[in-house]
């Protein structure tokens, strides 16, 4: 059997998950019906990155605009941690 992945959020993802569900309603509904694929297998969902963010991974969501999230798994711990959420606009430079 397969363990599943519990999704955690970093204080700052709590605050940007509940401003971007209110501007961007319909990305943040396709955003929640990727958090099961995700709990189930967070190296399969999202994307590697690298370069400064080496080790982390994007999960790309949304359409009018595209989003995303940046996670890092904890593997002994069984999480997911969310550490940002945001429009692909400047995305990346929010760090």
């Amino acid at each position: 059997m397969q363990r599943k992945f519990k999704i955690s959020y970093t204080p700052r993802s709590e605050k940007e998950l509940e401003k971007f569900r209110k501007k961007h309603w319909k990305s943040y509904r396709d955003y929640m019906a990727i958090l099961p694929a995700l709990e189930a297998d967070p190296y399969g969902v999202g994307k590697l990155l690298r370069g400064q963010f080496k080790g982390l991974y994007s999960l790309h969501f949304g359409r009018s605009p595209e989003c995303r999230a940046i996670y890092e798994i904890k593997n002994d711990l069984v999480i997911v941690v969310i550490l940002r959420i945001g429009t692909r606009e400047n995305f990346y430079n929010l760090f």
